[in-house]
Order: C-alpha cells, then sequence, then structure tokens
C-alpha cells in the first residue's frame, strides 16, 4: 500500500470515528423527530445535533481531493495555467478544513451529554479538518516544487497559510462561506477591503497563520523524511 493510500485510509476512519460520534449523540439525547418538518427545523437543533459538524468536515475534504488530483491533472492537459486555476480552486477551499478549529465555541454544558464527551467530538473533528488541511497544503506545495522551484514552493505555502488565516477570520466573525464568491461577491470584496485596516483581522489572521506554518512545518519533517539516519 503506498504512503498515500495509507494516510486516505487513516483519514477515512477518522471520519467515520467523528461521524459515530455524532451519531451516538443524536441517538443518546433521543431527539423527537417528529417535531423536526423542515429544512429550517434541522437548522434550529444543530446546536443539540452538532450535525454542523458533519457538514463542516465534509467542506475539509474537498482541499484534500483537489490537491491529490492536481498531479493527475497536470499530467492529462500538461498545462501550468489551468493547473494554476486548480491550485486556486484549492486556494478557495483549503480554509474550511482548518475552520473547524473555531468551532471548538460551541462547546458548552449540554445536558444530558458529558462536557468532557463534546469536547472530544468537537477535537475529533477539528484534528480531522487540520490534518485534511495540512496534508493538501503539503500536496500543492511539492507540486509547485515539481513544475516551478524549491523556493518559490516556499513562498507559496507562507502565502497560503496567511491567506488561510484571513479566510478564517472572514468566515468566522463576518459570516461569509465558499459560495459567496459566486453568490454574493460585490459584497464580500468591499468586506475583504473594510478588512485590511481591522485589528481584530490582523490578530485572527496573524495567529492561525503562524500556527498553521508550525503546523506544516512539522507535518513536512514527518512527511519528507520518513526514515531517520542513525
Amino acid at each position: 500500500m503506498t504512503r498515500q493510500a495509507k494516510i486516505f485510509s487513516i483519514l477515512s476512519l477518522s471520519t467515520a470515528f467523528c461521524i459515530s460520534m455524532v451519531g451516538f449523540r443524536i441517538y443518546y439525547i433521543n431527539i423527537d423527530y417528529s417535531t423536526i418538518n423542515s429544512a429550517q427545523d434541522i437548522v434550529s437543533s444543530r446546536g443539540m445535533t452538532f450535525l454542523f459538524l458533519i457538514w463542516n468536515l465534509f467542506l475539509a475534504w474537498v482541499p484534500y481531493w483537489i490537491a491529490i488530483s492536481i498531479k493527475g491533472f497536470y499530467k492529462l492537459t500538461e498545462s501550468k495555467i489551468l493547473s494554476l486555476g486548480v491550485i486556486a480552486a484549492w486556494l478557495v477551499f483549503f480554509p474550511n478544513a482548518p475552520y473547524i478549529i473555531t468551532d471548538l465555541l460551541h462547546l458548552h454544558n449540554r445536558f444530558p451529554i458529558p462536557h468532557w464527551y463534546d469536547l472530544m467530538l468537537i477535537v475529533s473533528f477539528a484534528w480531522t479538518g487540520l490534518m485534511l488541511g495540512l496534508i493538501s497544503l503539503h500536496e500543492v506545495r511539492l507540486f509547485v516544487k515539481q513544475i516551478y522551484s524549491e523556493k518559490l514552493s516556499w513562498v507559496f505555502t507562507i502565502g497560503s497559510t496567511v491567506l488561510c488565516g484571513f479566510g478564517i477570520y472572514l468566515g468566522r466573525c463576518l459570516r461569509f462561506n465558499t459560495w459567496d464568491i459566486l453568490t454574493n461577491p460585490f459584497e464580500l470584496i468591499q468586506d475583504i477591503m473594510l478588512s485590511m485596516t481591522d485589528s481584530m483581522a490582523l490578530k485572527i489572521t496573524l495567529i492561525f497563520s503562524i500556527f498553521l506554518t508550525l503546523g506544516y512545518l512539522t507535518l513536512n519533517v514527518l512527511m519528507d523524511n520518513p526514515r531517520e539516519n542513525n
């Protein structure tokens, strides 16, 4: 089994574990499904069911799938320009992966679920999302290194973590999502321009970009040096 297949298997197991924890939580609180008659009822019950975490984790898989497909796409098209378009698409979805870390803000005492259970549930989703994001970043960096240069690949990596940190700010604080690029571009651009001078935006971007960069550097050492020379 290749290393990529092993990583995919572990990420799949981790995702299954996350979903099973949500399933057990819903079973344990014994929801009265007769009270749910519309999608709005599902949304209003999100604090009880935590189903939104499954959707967030699905979005975290998108940049991973794009990243592991980019080399095959390049071999098929042999076009750097089209590949840049795929990288741009990856960059748009990339913040969705580590964004799940901010879902820890939803951690509250919710009887009858033990507090520790909800902590482990959200942390499991956040960890899986973070790994999906960092591994996808690694795959894209290796592609940029192969097509362009080592130096440019690291410039791209740092730039990606900074943009990702800013994307997390847009999602958590301003409540924008990926689809707003298509459905609400003018308001999105306007708020991005205003955020350039917002101290909170700068702080969140800085903290998350440093956190993601350190996380990636750790992952890069483990991925690029599977055997230690004694």
